[in-house]
């Protein structure tokens, strides 16, 4: 947001709350929002056409209603009218590549990517199912859901910073 970025620091925001891909960010127009912040929940078209829906939160409906309020009706939030989606995405990936040593964890072994912030959505979520009292199964089939996934078999590569006995709900 310093550097002036208040709209790659909003998909942040919906990435990390919500668990969004990239591309689900870049597809969210005025009305998307509106219905985000009536329903507390937002719906987004994921990868293969797969419609979802998430829960949002506080966090994610500030930046929402930020939005709202620069953004033309019938526009997308994040994509400038006459760019392509695909460019709008680069942009932000080459600022994520460009910030990376201000932003990354010192003691990473792997490049930041927008997509880590996913995976933190899916353990930092995960997790709190589990501290709830949730089984590990059920657990793992809610942070699937949520991803846009089938099965919770697919969660097991977003839950790889958790350590093994947390990832198995002992």
């Amino acid at each position: 947001m310093v550097d002036g970025h208040e709209d790659f620091a909003a998909i942040a925001c919906l990435t990390w709350y919500a668990g969004l891909r990239i591309h689900e960010c870049f597809r969210i127009d005025t009305a998307t929002a509106e219905q985000a912040l009536r329903e507390n929940a937002i719906t987004v078209k994921g990868k293969g056409g797969k419609i979802r829906t998430v829960p949002i939160n506080e966090s994610i409906s500030i930046e929402l209603k930020k939005l709202l309020a620069v953004t033309p009706r019938g526009h997308k939030l994040f994509v400038l009218d006459g760019v392509p989606t695909d460019a709008a995405i680069a942009r932000l990936q080459q600022y994520i590549y460009q910030m990376r040593p201000q932003i990354q964890d010192e003691d990473s072994t792997r490049p930041m990517t927008h997509h880590d912030l996913r995976h933190s959505f899916a353990a930092r979520t995960y997790q709190e199912l589990i501290d709830s009292g949730m089984s590990s199964l059920s657990a793992s089939l809610r942070v699937s859901q949520m991803l846009g996934h089938e099965r919770p078999d697919v969660t097991k590569g977003y839950l790889a910073s958790i350590s093994k006995d947390g990832a198995n709900g002992k």
